[in-house]
Parts: structure tokens; sequence; C-alpha cells
């Protein structure tokens, strides 16, 4: 019994340090998208894209160093 308790915390520590952010996950499938392209105009398309959506999440995050700081960490494990 006393195991079971043991792998019910470690489990609920684990999860709840993986944080997530919507912004990150969209950056991220974005970069994705952009390894994926394969043609010289696709590349260039996400490249612009990915570079937009960055800058655009910056900028909605510069008000909020918490949310800056979610997001980086975020941003940096699913890179």
């Amino acid at each position: 019994m006393r195991h079971f308790f043991c792998i019910i915390i470690f489990s609920a520590l684990f999860f709840s340090c993986q944080e997530k952010h919507p912004m990150a996950e969209k950056l991220c499938n974005c970069y994705t998208q952009l390894h994926r392209a394969q043609e010289e105009v696709e590349i260039n398309f996400w490249t612009d894209s990915c570079n937009v959506l960055y800058i655009d999440i910056l900028n909605q995050l510069e008000k909020s160093e918490s949310e800056q700081i979610k997001f980086q960490r975020a941003y940096s494990r699913c890179q």
C-alpha cells in the first residue's frame, strides 16, 4: 500500500512539472512543418511564417514575465 501511494505522488509531481503552453506548441508545430518542407518555395513560406509567429508570440507575452518564462520552458522542451 505504501508503494502505491509513493507511485501516485511521484506521478503527480512528474506530470505537474511538465508545463505546456499553447503558443509554444504552435511554434513547435510550425518548425516541424518547416523541417518537413522539401521545395524551396515551401521552405521559404514556413521560414517566414514561423518567424512572424515567433515575433507575434513575443509581442503578446511582453507584459507578462511569468507567461514568458512558461512559454520559454515549454518551447525549449519541444525543440
